[in-house]
């Protein structure tokens, strides 16, 4: 049998590794018809043991035969692997509560501050270290090998990767599918049912074509009708933002307002959980000292610790972690992401499509640069993963907002590459949620020191 090597870089994320592993374990081709090795890496080792731990237990349970081992050496990992997938943070909460926080305080009307606005900028300078230490320990132990990255902000880091190494990247993201479930939720119909075009810039999407697989027929004048008809505050902080865009542009968007609003200047109305995003108190608490802690990530201001009672108990992290590691066979599922799929249609040389995947445009959305990485849907196969060109052409204010963005992105890499702070305030000048020129020179310098350890080193030039 032929020998296949996935490598699993992060392999301390709880999400996206148990995931990938998941859909391994549930693959009958992966695990009859080739001699499988699965490299598990991360930076901490007590992380990746856990991983470890419970992928042995897992494979044992399906009586799987795949060499599963576990490494804090990323050569090791690397070294002769077919496919790399990547999920990497450090302290996600604890920094990604700074990029929301410190940009506010200097006037940024930014939400969320993951994938848009100030914030997203140092958390890509961030991960563009760690992310292209692994591209580039590709391009020596595995050149021909695939990157799939899972890693935030997605369209940056796969556009850095594509430019400064010459590794094989693809994003993976599953907005696309949140969209596609908020549309069939409107039309009352089941995914199976509807065909779709959309795409755009991650977490920045919309589609252009729904319609009926079994008719043909158009949805968008019935989704007119029953989007009109729906109650108005109906799931608001999720998808509000949403709507209003469909009535600018004419198009729905994905995958929803948290997300696309990093990117326009006028979400803040639509999102009521704003002020509760890492909320804490500044008279009881000092932020990001030692031995203080990290404020809650709230998604939005609906359900889960919002809905208990005064003194109802509310999961931790801690006791979610420890939770997903608790191995119950029964629980076992296949994860609904891409990875796994992308693998096997390459490796066996199937023909499969995708959703979406981020991959550098050449031509499938019109009017934007062919360097650009951008999300649409994709076709994979035994010659690797092509996006299809989109038939309809996205709205010119649309374009126009994804053009800002792109060159967001080019200042970014050149702040990088250059070490300087002048071009990551041209950068973020230019961003809609931008504070004034000297809040943001003084933003700058802040967020450098708060996160000197982790961000590379910048200066004024």
């Amino acid at each position: 049998m032929k020998k296949l090597k996935i490598a699993l870089i992060g392999a301390g994320s709880v999400s996206f590794a148990l995931g990938a592993l998941q859909d391994i374990a549930l693959s009958q081709r992966l695990n009859t018809q080739v001699e499988l090795e699965i490299a598990l890496m991360d930076i901490d080792a007590d992380n990746v043991k856990r991983t470890y731990e419970y992928a042995k237990e897992m494979f044992d349970s399906f009586s799987r035969s795949a060499s599963i081992w576990q490494t804090t050496d990323l050569e090791q990992a690397l070294r002769g692997a077919d496919f790399a997938i990547v999920a990497i943070e450090v302290d996600r909460y604890f920094y990604w509560s700074q990029d929301f926080h410190i940009p506010r305080r200097y006037g940024s009307k930014q939400i969320y501050g993951e994938n848009g606005g100030p914030g997203s900028m140092f958390h890509t300078l961030r991960n563009l270290d760690p992310m292209l230490e692994i591209a580039r320990m590709m391009e020596k132990v595995c050149p021909d090998a695939w990157f799939i990255n899972y890693t935030n902000p997605e369209a940056k880091l796969v556009e850095a990767v594509s430019k400064l190494t010459s590794i094989k990247i693809v994003g993976l993201c599953h907005g696309l599918d949140m969209g596609v479930h908020q549309l069939c939720e409107f039309l009352e119909m089941k995914p199976e049912e509807i065909g779709f075009e959309g795409g755009g810039l991650n977490h920045f999407g919309f589609f252009t074509k729904v319609w009926d697989k079994k008719t043909g027929k158009d949805l968008y004048p019935l989704f007119r009708e029953k989007e009109q008809k729906a109650n108005r505050l109906a799931q608001f902080d999720h998808i509000a933002l949403s709507r209003t865009m469909y009535q600018i542009y004419g198009y729905y968007p994905y995958p929803g307002t948290n997300h696309c609003g990093e990117y326009v200047s006028y979400a803040a109305d639509f999102y009521a959980g704003l002020s509760l995003q890492y909320r804490y108190d500044p008279i009881r608490e000092q932020l990001w000292k030692k031995g203080s802690r990290t404020p809650d990530f709230v998604y939005c201001a609906n359900g889960n610790s919002l809905d208990k009672g005064l003194f109802d108990q509310v999961q931790s992290q801690e006791d979610w972690v420890k939770q997903a590691y608790t191995y119950d066979k029964t629980k076992v599922q296949p994860s609904q992401e891409y990875a796994i799929p992308i693998i096997e249609a390459i490796f066996f040389d199937d023909e499969i499509e995708i959703n979406a995947v981020n991959l550098p445009n050449k031509g499938a959305i019109k009017g934007l640069p062919d360097d650009m990485a951008v999300e649409t849907q994709a076709v994979a196969n035994g010659r690797g993963i092509e996006l299809k060109p989109m038939t309809v052409e996205l709205p010119t204010a649309v374009i126009g907002t994804i053009h800002i963005q792109g060159t967001i992105h080019k200042l970014l890499l050149e702040a990088y590459v250059e070490k300087s702070k002048t071009k990551l305030l041209q950068a973020i000048l230019l961003d809609p949620q931008a504070p004034t020129y000297y809040q943001a020179c003084a933003m700058i310098d802040e967020m450098c020191e708060l996160q000197k350890d982790i961000l590379p080193a910048l200066e004024w030039k």
